[in-house]
């Protein structure tokens, strides 16, 4: 039973163990996970703005380009597009005489991102691989966006760059040719629906990088703490269980010291009865020692003692005193601590504990009716459940003296089933009251005054059965006694 305490901490260990791995792993696992969903978050709400961005510039185009472009006072900052030449009316007059150019849609977004870069945080360009005007050229990057806008259907592209130890979003939009863009693009081949350009969007990081590793400090602190209470109920229920182990270990080593010395008591006190039943057994012996001694005595003293009557006489004393050394042998072996178990025949125990007991029920004209059918042996310790049988058998043979039953009978089954073997023992001695039925398994509960019993043999009885040979032990009153049931398990 030690084993097995010793062995539910090494389980518990181990569980604990296996359960500290899983929780680290859902911990971290988890921890990563929101720490990619923030990263993602960081890149998606980059990318929106660079959209939104664009999205801005776009409507602002849409809108110049929706009224043919818009006609300004040229300055040294705007002077007449040369690239517009061609372009009728490029140059108009106020009633005046005052000078007015037209601005295009490129012209006025490219001054406009070109005089407001960085602003809000965005730089623009717009620029193409055919160019109008040369100071649009597209930088490396942009050329490689344009190319995948002509080499696939895809009308966005966008990459997180480093440049200048610093992280950079870069955004490019496709622009479509549309029909009020003719009028300036024309001349360039471009028909309606073809992809003449795109306007790229650069957002440098820093702002998000700040947010992204302000929000993970605080998961992250999130988690430690977190993580330390985990640790700390993981690591508390742990010592609670381990302590509750150690103390039912000690209680049980406790109760099993009890338990030992009432079964020591139950012992001691079965011994006067085993005196008793010795009694009875070496009465008949000594009785036939005595008669043959006299008949030797009295050959002797009218000299009619021969060899053939010492033999006679000598053979029958060896007879009756190898019946008292078998009688000391049962009684030995009913005291014989049992320290290990033993293959055994139930039924062999049962003849052993009447090795000790049948000879006192035959002197108190108790019939004994046998009935057996047990083929299997068990692993038991055998001693143990003969101190059982005799205390049952004991009681029995007590409580038919008591009341004084005519023909006094203990009726003894032993059969088998496919899990157990069950022992019956009933006696016909009017079956015990229903106000103590329920109590003659708790120690110390007797019927017989403090005189003649100790209340000690049907507790221990139950305890051998449950605790120590795993079985169970049952009393009903049956017609006209009681039947007290032993289930030992195979």
């Amino acid at each position: 039973m030690n084993k097995q305490f010793d062995l539910k901490i090494k389980r518990l260990n181990n569980y604990y163990i296996k359960f500290f791995i899983i929780i680290n792993m859902i911990v971290f696992t988890s921890l990563f996970l929101i720490i990619l969903n923030e990263y993602e978050h960081r890149n998606n709400s980059a990318l929106e703005n660079a959209k939104n961005s664009f999205t801005k510039d776009l409507m602002f185009r849409k809108w110049v380009s929706s009224h043919g472009g818009v006609y300004v006072f040229p300055t040294k900052r705007t002077p007449p597009n040369p690239y517009l030449k061609n372009i009728k009316n490029r140059d108009l007059f106020t009633t005046n005489g005052k000078t007015l150019t037209l601005m295009n849609p490129a012209y006025t977004l490219r001054q406009l991102m070109n005089e407001f870069k960085g602003m809000y945080g965005a730089k623009g360009h717009i620029t193409s691989l055919n160019l109008l005007n040369p100071n649009n050229k597209p930088s490396e990057w942009e050329i490689k966006a344009l190319q995948k806008f002509e080499n696939s259907n895809k009308l966005e592209y966008h990459e997180f760059l480093d440049k200048d130890n610093q992280e950079y979003i870069y955004y490019m939009h496709a622009l479509i040719t549309k029909k009020s863009c003719l009028k300036c693009h024309s001349q360039q081949g471009y028909k309606v629906g073809d992809i003449r350009g795109g306007i790229s969007v650069v957002i440098p990081m820093k702002k998000y990088n700040k947010d992204f590793f302000n929000a993970i400090k605080k998961i992250i602190i999130i988690y430690i703490v977190f993580y330390i209470l985990a640790i700390f109920g993981i690591y508390y229920t742990y010592k609670t269980l381990k302590e509750s182990i150690v103390e039912q270990k000690k209680l049980y080593l406790e109760n099993q010291k009890r338990e030992e010395i009432m079964l020591t008591q139950s012992r001691n006190a079965a011994m006067g009865e085993m005196i008793s039943m010795i009694a009875h057994q070496w009465r008949q012996p000594i009785s036939v020692i005595a008669m043959w001694a006299n008949n030797i005595e009295a050959d002797v003293d009218m000299d009619e003692l021969d060899d053939k009557n010492c033999k006679e006489y000598a053979s029958n004393i060896i007879i009756q005193t190898q019946h008292l050394s078998k009688t000391i042998d049962d009684f030995k072996n009913f005291f014989r601590p049992d320290k290990s178990k033993e293959n055994i025949l139930i039924k062999d125990v049962m003849e052993d504990c009447l090795s000790v007991v049948e000879k006192s029920l035959q002197n108190n004209n108790i019939n004994l009716v046998k009935s057996y059918e047990n083929l299997t042996e068990v692993n038991i310790y055998s001693r143990e459940l003969m101190q059982v049988y005799i205390n049952i058998i004991k009681n029995a043979k007590e409580a038919l003296l008591e009341k004084s039953i005519k023909n006094a009978k203990i009726v003894i089954k032993i059969y088998e089933n496919e899990n157990s073997i069950i022992t019956e023992i009933e006696d016909n001695a009017l079956g015990i009251e229903s106000d103590v039925i329920g109590k003659i398994f708790e120690p110390y509960f007797t019927t017989k005054g403090v005189k003649s019993g100790t209340g000690l043999g049907l507790y221990m009885s139950k305890t051998i059965i449950n605790k120590h040979l795993n079985g169970e032990i049952y009393v009903k009153n049956i017609d006209d006694g009681a039947c007290f049931k032993i289930i030992i398990p195979k």
